[in-house]
């Protein structure tokens, strides 16, 4: 025996001096010590897991994210692994001697003496078990020791200490296998996760779960006998049993965070996301579009925006990202589709803002003709003369076309790519008037950040879902226009909101998307229903599909009990003096007037262009002019006197009989097309040519006009006159007349292209 004894010295002592010759001779330590090959884990705001990728190597491995070790855990590893960890300087020699003498007495390994530090040694750069390989560890950890503090050793260990399997870390063991963060770990949980390490290829909870708690039993009675644990502690730790199975990680906001995962270079991504919100509109997007699946319709999209930050808070891009046979994986959000009425309150704020329209004005509610391209309403009724908050309320389509054209389709397009529309790759001309009913595609990302704008009162900015990533802002709109346009979409006859909410709905051409976008103090949400592959939807309208999602959405949303509404930016809004009846400024004091606020920052509101002074007889009973009035009967009013393409002048009284004036204008007057035109006629969505509207002005309202076209009769109108009609490629002639003789021709020509 005491051969054996000196044999071990002698070994110990050689083994001393091999360790200090290779310190020198080993090279220096890696930096850093591991490489950099964590899985990616995406956070929500709060720091709660949306999700974790796996790494290259297939493992869940989660970073480093700066929280301490728990206390229940270091103290089972060290007492489990390396009992005087914090006594050494990475070698045990006592445990050194130890193992020499049991392994050379028993003529076999019978145990080991790697510290922490020597297994992280190992971890670092793996090895076969050799002798010089062990020396070389050995080397390794006194230089650990050197550079790293204990704490920064022990976490390096249980970073990429194996559990089994492809779970690496401490973190993912805890997460996986029991299904909470470290913090939370219980005695028998800690004490499990000690033992794992040491065998995990056959002792993790899926291989040999009897010979893991045994093991894990014999660390929590030598705990028991140490005092780190008292008895009852002890007692209720060996009751508990060992895990079953693994807990998956989380899995929220499933595009978002595979978008991310390509776009963002870092192991550890930090969203805005709320996950309980995200949760939640995720459940409630999935519920209602099951439930309209019986409509023909199999898809949706949700987006929630902190209307004052520009953070979304919730990113729901379909109703299930598993429903591969509904396409389920298409990301909603980001997916372009045609605009719909969406993008009229931008339109109307800007015109405010050109002081072309206050929300009382007045707009021409009329099948007007724009080059061929007439507009219709989508029930198909005209309604002569609208306030611009009615035909807004109303997503009227003809006021919207006719106010675009006195805005200007070039300036509303830059307007929109200022604003943050990637999506317009034609030019202006290209759109037409038409942009404003849907010709330009929007994504629902788009369409929150323009409401979101409108919402911080024309402020404009790039929304943002990475935390602290806010940008410059851009003043779009003045303060006061955004803050008018708001209260116009204030409508609370039609929402089942529980708090005010401005919102707004669109439906494209052919029923084939339906949106609706709501705005509040708090919050923008964007929604789009209808199916990823463009197929239509009979019912398929924003007002009847998509609004009811949004108030369910925002009605779960979590509400400031101090601001319901938006504040007034009084100092923002001026008063001005308009017309009642018109609502437009009146250059004289005639005609009655009343106050209204406008935008302190928008040009001066126009003078109105239907009010003029007319001069009548005392009676008001006919107009009169200098060469027909009598100055002892003659008095001067203000009437509104609207073209007569409108036939809207009915409280205009005739003009007198028998001026000379009268007896030689011609009351009739082609409004569509003119004279030597030449009119291109598309053709429409179904890939027929479509109808032109043939147009002309009566003085007289109730007038009967009598058409004719290339000398065949077409039929007559009354009141108003129109014919719409197929041409064919040519020139043609045009021809009416009036009851009263009155005629009118043209020649023009068509082309079918």
């Amino acid at each position: 025996m005491k051969r054996w004894i000196k044999l071990s010295i002698c070994l110990l002592v050689v083994g001393i001096g091999l360790v200090v010759v290779m310190f020198y001779a080993v090279g220096p330590l890696p930096t850093p010590l591991f490489p950099n090959d964590y899985s990616t884990v995406i956070l929500d705001t709060n720091g709660k897991i949306l999700r974790v990728f796996l790494n290259d190597q297939q493992q869940w491995i989660l970073p480093d994210d700066g929280r301490e070790i728990p206390d229940k855990l270091k103290i089972a590893v060290t007492h489990y692994e390396d009992k005087r960890f914090y006594q050494h300087m990475g070698i045990d020699w006592l445990a050194v001697a130890r193992a020499l003498y049991q392994n050379i007495s028993h003529g076999q390994r019978i145990s080991g003496a790697s510290t922490i530090t020597m297994q992280v040694a190992r971890l670092m750069q793996p090895k076969a078990r050799t002798v010089k390989n062990k020396l070389i560890e050995m080397i390794q950890a006194v230089k650990i020791e050197f550079q790293y503090s204990k704490d920064e050793i022990l976490k390096l260990y249980l970073l990429h200490a194996p559990y089994g399997g492809n779970i690496v870390g401490y973190r993912t063991a805890s997460l996986r296998y029991f299904g909470k963060e470290p913090e939370a770990l219980s005695w028998a949980e800690a004490a499990t996760l000690a033992v794992l390490p040491n065998n995990p290829a056959n002792i993790n909870p899926m291989r040999n779960s009897d010979k893991l708690k045994q093991k894990r039993d014999q660390l929590l009675y030598s705990l028991y006998q140490a005092g780190k644990i008292d008895q009852v502690t002890y007692e209720l730790a060996v009751a508990e049993p060992i895990p079953e199975g693994q807990t998956p990680f989380p899995l929220a906001a499933p595009h978002l965070t595979e978008r991310l995962l390509r776009q963002v270079d870092q192991r550890i991504i930090v969203t805005t996301i709320d996950k309980e919100i995200q949760e939640k509109t995720a459940r409630i997007l999935k519920h209602y579009v099951d439930d309209i699946n019986k409509h023909g319709v199999r898809n949706g999209a949700v987006l929630v925006v902190d209307t004052v930050s520009g953070a979304v808070i919730a990113y729901a891009a379909s109703q299930d990202y598993f429903d591969q046979e509904n396409l389920g994986m298409i990301d909603g959000i980001q997916m372009r589709r045609s605009s719909g009425s969406t993008l009229k309150p931008l339109l109307y704020a800007l015109a405010m803002d050109e002081g072309l329209i206050a929300g009382d004005s007045v707009l021409p509610d009329i099948p007007l003709s724009y080059g061929g391209y007439t507009p219709f309403n989508a029930d198909r009724r005209f309604r002569g003369l609208v306030r611009a908050r009615d035909a807004l309320k109303q997503s009227l389509n003809a006021p919207a076309v006719y106010l675009l054209n006195q805005y200007g389709t070039a300036s509303f397009y830059e307007f929109l790519v200022k604003a943050g529309l990637q999506g317009l790759t034609r030019t202006p001309e290209a759109y037409g008037l038409s942009l404003i009913l849907g010709s330009g595609d929007v994504s629902l990302w788009e369409l929150a950040r323009l409401y979101r704008g409108l919402g911080n009162f024309g402020s404009f900015t790039e929304l943002h879902v990475i935390k602290g990533g806010q940008k410059e802002p851009q003043q779009l709109i003045t303060p006061g226009s955004a803050y008018l346009v708001l209260e116009i979409l204030k409508d609370t006859t039609k929402t089942t909101a529980n708090t005010p909410i401005a919102w707004k709905t669109g439906t494209s051409y052919g029923n084939r998307d339906a949106w609706a976008v709501g705005v509040s103090p708090q919050w923008t949400i964007a929604v789009w229903v209808g199916n990823f592959d463009g197929s239509e939807a009979k019912g398929l309208t924003g007002q009847e599909m998509a609004a009811p999602l949004l108030f369910q959405v925002f009605n779960q949303l979590p509400k400031n009990p101090y601001q319901n509404w938006f504040i007034c930016p009084a100092d923002e809004l001026t008063e001005v003096q308009v017309s009642e009846e018109t609502g437009y400024r009146l250059k004289t004091n005639l005609g009655n007037q009343k106050t209204i606020l406008v935008s302190a920052g928008a040009k001066p509101l126009r003078y109105s262009p239907y009010e003029k002074i007319v001069y009548l007889n005392q009676a008001g009973t006919m107009q009169v002019c200098s060469l027909c009035w009598d100055r002892a009967d003659l008095q001067q009013v203000m009437l509104a006197v609207y073209p007569p393409e409108m036939n809207l002048n009915s409280a205009l009284p005739p003009h007198n009989p028998d001026c000379p004036a009268v007896r030689s204008d011609n009351p009739l007057s082609f409004i569509y097309p003119q004279q030597d035109s030449f009119i291109f006629i598309p053709r429409d969505a179904s890939g027929e040519y479509q109808r032109v509207n043939l147009e002309v002005a009566h003085t007289f309202k109730n007038s009967t006009v009598y058409w004719y076209l290339d000398d065949q009769y077409l039929g007559e109108t009354i009141g108003v006159h129109r014919h719409n009609i197929v041409l064919e490629t040519g020139w043609h002639k045009l021809y009416v007349v009036d009851t009263a003789g009155n005629s009118q021709m043209i020649t023009f020509y068509a082309e079918k292209r």
